[in-house]
């Protein structure tokens, strides 16, 4: 583990946000579809084209929604506090609907038709996979906030969020000290929860353990009754989950229908945040996710972000890890951007590389050369008020390796 000393914050909606109000002239992002294509920097137009790509319908619209809402919060910072020297961040704003193919389809659209610079988007690794051949085609920037099983890094995204070193590897441990050893495997039937739990199966053999059994369900499943039985047979000392997106809800309820007690055996999730907590409800008490972030991080820079995002979208949703994400990773393109004073793709990649910028989830620094962020590791604990009670916490920051 690389530790990094945790900084003493900017306020969001001040410091961080000034920051992009720098002298430089930038070229905006409106030239022909051509010059996007190419990753050409366009020399007119008085914004910068951003697209944000999530989904508000679809399987996925528990985890996407919020973080839609949480991109668009930070281009109204970003621009109520100036812009990126000078100019306003201008939003294309599309809903893919949990399809793969159509978010593809979507990004092509926002690249050659709509000229937009980058994309803030996508969010299970099924979508990311089918966004970056059009990407990488066009040489245009995919901006990924999710949570995922890494692996080698497309030369035309950022990632702002854990891959399974910052997210699993003091998880497996925690889990075998505090619960037990003997641990059943659940996950949804796509990329993310097989690479994932391959590499949590690893962890696991290092720490001595048993792995009692594996099964993978759709991303649209509602039925969860024979898994159940299933770890109800074998009797584990708890489940390692990464069932994903919607399908957490009814999986998470009929865990205890069906006789499960999730304070006795408990869930332990790589995918089950503060939105699914809140679908879930009373059966979601006692299972545990790990995360780079809980909206119940006492800090004043949370507490902001958290307040900021009901005032502009109301309770209906909840912030969680990936929306933080979504939020941080608007910021950091921003300030890539800015520091570039160009919105050519190789040239806001290269700026990205080493930058340190503030969030609320701390202060975070993007890799020298992986495309990847260095992040915090929390584990939570659900509680009887649906909030996530924070149990353990790396030191400092952890270093990304997506290909570990």
């Amino acid at each position: 583990m690389n530790d990094m000393t945790r900084r003493d914050f900017v306020k969001i909606a001040g410091g961080a946000t000034a920051a992009l109000g720098g002298a430089l002239g930038l070229a905006g992002c409106q030239g022909s579809a051509i010059s996007q294509a190419s990753g050409d920097d366009s020399s007119d137009g008085d914004t910068i084209k951003i697209g944000i790509l999530y989904s508000t319908t679809g399987d996925f619209s528990i985890s996407e929604t919020p973080m839609q809402n949480a991109a668009k919060m930070a281009v109204d910072e970003i621009n109520a506090a100036g812009g990126i020297n000078g100019k306003q961040i201008e939003t294309v704003v599309t809903d893919y609907g949990s399809d793969p193919s159509l978010a593809s389809q979507k990004a092509q659209e926002m690249i050659l038709e709509n000229g937009v610079c980058a994309i803030v988007g996508t969010n299970s690794s099924a979508t990311r996979e089918a966004v970056l051949p059009t990407i990488e085609q066009n040489n245009s920037l995919l901006v990924y906030n999710t949570f995922y099983e890494g692996g080698t890094p497309s030369p035309n995204c950022l990632y702002t969020n854990t891959c399974p070193n910052q997210q699993i590897k003091d998880f497996i441990p925690y889990i075998c000290e505090n619960m037990g050893n003997r641990i059943f495997f659940v996950g949804s039937d796509y990329e993310f929860p097989h690479t994932a739990l391959a590499y949590a199966k690893k962890i696991l053999e290092e720490e001595g353990g048993e792995l009692l059994g594996e099964e993978y369900m759709p991303t649209d499943a509602t039925d969860y009754s024979s898994v159940i039985n299933k770890i109800k047979t074998a009797a584990p000392d708890a489940v390692f989950s990464a069932v994903a997106g919607n399908a957490s809800v009814p999986f998470y309820k009929q865990y205890s229908q069906y006789g499960m007690d999730p304070k006795e055996v408990p869930i332990c999730s790589i995918s089950a945040h503060e939105g699914t907590v809140k679908g879930i409800g009373e059966p979601a008490v006692g299972t545990y996710s790990s995360f780079e972030y809980f909206n119940s991080i006492d800090s004043d820079e949370s507490q902001t972000f958290i307040e900021n995002y009901a005032d502009a979208f109301g309770t209906d949703t909840t912030v969680s890890n990936s929306a933080e994400a979504a939020y941080h990773g608007t910021y950091m393109l921003a300030r890539a951007i800015e520091k570039a004073g160009s919105t050519n793709t190789d040239d806001i990649i290269a700026a990205a590389a080493g930058l340190e910028w503030d969030t609320p989830a701390g202060h975070l620094k993007m890799h020298e050369s992986n495309h990847h962020a260095y992040l915090y590791s929390y584990i939570g604990r659900v509680t009887d008020d649906l909030t996530f009670e924070i149990v353990r916490q790396s030191d400092g920051l952890i270093e990304p390796d997506p290909e570990a």
